[in-house]
Formats: C-alpha cells, structure tokens, sequence
C-alpha cells in the first residue's frame, strides 16, 4: 500500500483551558482535493495552520511525504524550494505591492532569487493563469475574485506539493465563489499539487472534492468520498451538512441537490446530454426582496420545466441560480428549443418587477465530456464569460 502524501497523527492543541485540536487522525492523498467542513469556530484554521507551521502542535506529529512538517525546514529536510503554500481567508496581499509584485515576493524573500529572474517567473505564471492585464495593478484596482485569482498565483510560485486553501471563497458571492471552486479543481489538475481546503460552502466545494473531512469537537468524525455522506448516519452531520440543501430545495419544490453525487454515474449512462438552466440578475440590490423574488422566479422556472412535452430526467437544485436535467438521445435539440420558448415566458413575466428582473437561459453539455459535477461548474463559468452583458 502507498503512502499517504499527507498524514496527521494525534495532532492536540489547546490555548490556554480550551482545547482545539484533541487527536486529530487524517489523510490525504497525493494529487487529491481533500475539503475539511465543520461549524465556524470548531478548529478548521487552526489545524492548517499547524500544518504550515505557524501554531506548533501540542501532541502529535505531521508527515508530508514522510517527512515530519516543521515551520523551519517547510515539512522537509532539504532546505530547497518550500513544500507547502497557504492560501489565507482574506487573500493577505500587500496593498502597497502590484500584482506582480505580491507574486514575486515569496521568491526574492529566499533570496535565492533575483528580482529579475522573480520577474521573469511571474510574468511566466501570469500568461498561463490569464492575468497578463493586472499585473501592474494594485490589489484595490481588481476585483474581489481576481485578487483571490492573484492570490492563488502567489500560492504557485514556488511550485508547492502542497497547498493549504483557507475559506477560499469568503466575501465572494455565490457566482463568484463558484468560479473559485472552478478555478482551485483546473489548476490542481494544470499544476499537479495536493489541495487542504477548509469550507462551508456545501456542497459547492464538495462538487471539487475527492474527499471530505467532517470536523467536530476537536476530531474528525467522517473522512470519504463526498457520496458517502448521502449514507452518513450521524444526526449532527447529517444536520450540518443537509439542512441548507433541504430548506432551499422545499422552496424551489424540486429534487434535493445533494443526491446528484451519487446518481451521476446513472445520469451519464441513461441520457445523452445535461441540460443546465441559469439565472442572471439585472439591476441587484440588496435585501430580502431579491431573494424572495429570486426564488419566485426559481419556481417558475423549473416548473415550466417539469411541464415539457418531452421527457428528460430528474430535476437537480445545483445551486441558486442553477439547476439541471439530462436528456436522452436524439431529444437535445427539441428539447432545447422548448426550453428556450419556455424560458422566454418566464423571463417575460419577470420584466414586471420594479426593483429586479431574472434572465433565464439554458446550455446542453454532452455527458461523454463531463466525468463529474464539478465540470459543469467550469463548462458554466465558460460560458457566463463570453455571455453578452446585461444592461443595467
């Protein structure tokens, strides 16, 4: 049997009375996307942060590669190029830095490297990362999710084994923390490293994830494949993990989210294509009233979906503003021009709104090309980019 990649034994650690970490045994598997889940404040952080080296364990140890992790070797021996990189929650990027900058410091901070071939290495980076455009930027010229985008660049410097991703998507809305997730899935793959992601956003991040690790009164209680927790049988993450899915999917009166893990291998084998319906906001403010009739609009358009002609599968909540269906062969195109006409009243009765108006719209992806979940979320952020913008 291999080795796992990343192993923690016993890990405690306590501040002061209160303990944190009380004997934390986990996993993770070279070239894998782990995601650590758990209520806000039961230790996630903390425990990355023992793995990067910036809180030393009580008790316990940490092996990378079987090497025990310490804060001055970068969990190696060899004091070559680090091991590991960190992702912080708010991105910690220096306001004074541009963009390339922020990038290069981790390679002049060696100094082993000079500012010249830094620059060089980045500029390298940026061009296969498409981020050509802001590298002389400052962080407050970019948005939110490019700043995360250059963080992220930051983190890949190095070329790390290893990458620590804490609450990646905070402060972005639902969109963008989509493409988030979209983007950590397309450059683990590009770039070949190990992920630790702490979450909670379920089960957006669980669509990226080769396993996940459900974390509660200092020890993990589960660690699989996220299709194991639709036979999980523990009542508080069984609570934790599906109450947000079911109060959204009994407003949207369709079928619940969560069991699209486990039916995709019969979806991809029954039907030929999966068709994804979206939603776009005009003129967005914030509120209760967007919600309220965003879930009106949601209702109207998954049920002038279930009402089609021809016949398609199961109706799956993907998120707020998706949801989807597969469709058999020889069915797509008819069946896409139904949803169309379909759409097209909805989006119709939506103009009556005052404040805002939803714009439905549809897209068909052959299953052959989607092996998972989470390539719809990448073949989705695809398309939104080279979507015309609404008007405002």
């Amino acid at each position: 049997m291999s080795r796992p990649f990343l192993e923690i034994k016993g890990v405690r650690k306590s501040f002061g009375d209160h303990v944190v970490l009380d004997g934390i045994n986990l996993q993770v598997e070279r070239g894998s996307i782990t995601t650590i889940m758990g209520k806000s404040g039961i230790g996630k952080s903390v425990l990355l942060k023992c793995i990067a080296g910036i809180h030393q364990p009580d008790a316990g140890e940490i092996l990378i590669d079987g090497h025990p992790c310490r804060a001055s070797t970068n969990c190696s021996g060899a004091p070559e190029a680090p091991r590991l990189s960190y992702l912080f929650q708010q991105n910690a990027l220096f306001d004074s830095f541009t963009a390339m900058d922020n990038v290069a410091l981790p390679l002049i901070e060696t100094g082993r490297t000079t500012r010249k071939v830094a620059r060089e290495k980045v500029l390298k980076l940026f061009a296969e990362l498409d981020l050509g455009d802001v590298a002389n930027k400052y962080p407050s010229q970019i948005s939110g999710g490019m700043q995360k985008r250059v963080a992220l660049a930051r983190a890949l410097i190095t070329q790390p084994r290893l990458i620590l991703f804490d609450e990646p998507t905070t402060g972005l809305d639902p969109q963008r923390k989509n493409g988030v997730f979209s983007m950590v899935a397309d450059y683990q793959r590009r770039f070949d490293f190990t992920a630790l992601m702490v979450s909670h956003d379920i089960p957006e991040a669980l669509f990226v994830s080769d396993r996940v690790a459900w974390m509660d009164r200092g020890q993990m209680r589960f660690v699989g494949p996220p299709t194991d927790l639709e036979i999980a049988r523990d009542p508080a993450l069984l609570e934790f993990v599906h109450h947000r899915n079911e109060l959204l999917s009994e407003l949207a009166r369709q079928h619940g989210r969560s069991t699209l893990f486990a039916d995709w291998p019969e979806v991809r084998r029954t039907y030929d294509q999966f068709i994804v319906v979206s939603c776009a906001t005009e003129r967005r403010r914030p509120g209760s009233e967007l919600g309220l009739r965003r879930f009106a609009s949601y209702q109207a358009a998954v049920a002038c979906m279930k009402d089609l002609h021809r016949p398609h599968g199961e109706i799956y909540f993907l998120d707020e503003r998706h949801f989807g269906f597969g469709v058999g062969p020889g069915e797509t195109d008819t069946v896409t021009e139904e949803v169309d006409a379909a759409l097209k009243a909805v989006n119709e009765k939506s103009t009556t709104s005052q404040t805002t108006r939803y714009r439905w719209s549809a897209n068909a992806y052959r299953l052959a090309m989607v092996p998972n979940p989470a390539t719809l979320w990448i073949l989705e952020d695809e398309a939104e980019m080279t979507s015309p913008p609404l008007s405002s």
